[in-house]
């Protein structure tokens, strides 16, 4: 890559990143979009909103993040959140740590050496730019040089390990602290089972899930739930929610349609053709009734279809404190 490129590259994503940034200011202090930006501190009742939109910044949310502890992390957002970040940490640290060691050795061998030129020389066609000298191509073939870069690579699996090692270890500690911890959590009470067996001894997977939790915590269990495949249900689901938005719209039409001089109202209607243009006209209040108690009695067979028919591998159980 040529470095003119380069330097286009990365202000094109420097103007991006500035218009997203304005754009996310903008939005953020809108007094509708408090509740979509920060829910968390308003649950937490960390600041009031008015504050919050006189000192909200651009770049505010990265000097609470470098200034945050681990602490305060898992406070905000749970023990997921501060491994998550512990692991970036140490993508970062490995970086470093290579780059401190490498850099200054590494590129000072590769640079004063003669590898492309020798290469040039004997193929004329051949062009290379600044950038290559760095590398390791510039290293001519069985030079002692190599050495140094072989030994690189030990540093770099050194580094990676270590660096690892801690990390996982540090989660460890993490989830054991919070599972220790004396204040209880919805998901601490949950746990899901994948890949179950089929076994012929049980009629169905409830049986055998229930059977499996109750041997293992006797006292504990509490129910458990069957993953199923609702792609069918979850299309009636949907219709019949349609249905019954378009009967509270229409049911609000006809409220508003009555006045003194016209008690009785006007009562709406719809045609049941493709996008309400076409077909037969239907007294929309009446027309939604009809389909939803229709789709109501066939929502119900289709989950009992597919709580016998369609289950899955997976299951979640509930376990009681």
């Amino acid at each position: 890559m040529e470095f003119s490129s380069f330097l286009t590259s990365l202000g094109t994503s420097f103007v991006i990143f500035l218009v997203l940034m304005l754009l996310f200011t903008w939005l953020s202090r809108r007094p509708g979009n408090l509740v979509v930006y920060f829910p968390g501190r308003i649950l937490r009742g960390v600041e009031s909103e008015d504050c919050r939109r006189r000192s909200r910044s651009p770049l505010a949310w990265i000097r609470e993040a470098i200034s945050a502890s681990e602490v305060d992390i898992i406070d905000a957002a749970g023990v997921d959140t501060a491994i998550y970040l512990l692991f970036l940490s140490s993508v970062v640290g490995i970086f470093v740590l290579s780059g401190m060691l490498l850099l200054p050795i590494l590129l000072p061998i590769a640079a004063t050496d003669h590898g492309y030129k020798s290469a040039g020389e004997s193929n004329s066609n051949a062009t290379f730019n600044n950038l290559d000298k760095l590398a390791l191509g510039n290293v001519q073939a069985k030079s002692s040089r190599l050495w140094a870069f072989l030994l690189a690579n030990y540093w770099v699996s050194f580094v990676t390990f270590f660096v690892l090692w801690r990390s996982y270890k540090h989660a460890s500690d993490l989830r054991e602290a919070g599972k220790s911890s004396s204040e209880f959590r919805p998901e601490d009470y949950a746990v899901l089972v994948r890949d179950i067996p089929t076994d012929p001894q049980f009629q169905n997977r409830k049986e055998q899930v229930d059977s499996y939790f109750k041997a293992l915590h006797p006292d504990s269990f509490y129910k458990s739930m069957v993953i199923t495949d609702n792609k069918k249900a979850n299309k009636i689901w949907e219709e019949l929610e349609g249905h019954r938005k378009k009967l509270a719209r229409a049911e609000v039409v006809y409220a508003e349609s009555k006045t003194t001089t016209k008690p009785e109202g006007t009562r709406p209607t719809n045609k049941t053709g493709f996008l309400g243009l076409f077909g037969t006209k239907v007294d929309t209040i009446n027309y939604s009734n009809e389909k939803i108690n229709e789709l109501v009695s066939k929502l119900e067979t289709e989950r009992k279809d597919t709580i016998r028919d369609r289950q899955k591998g997976s299951s979640i159980g509930f376990l009681q404190q």
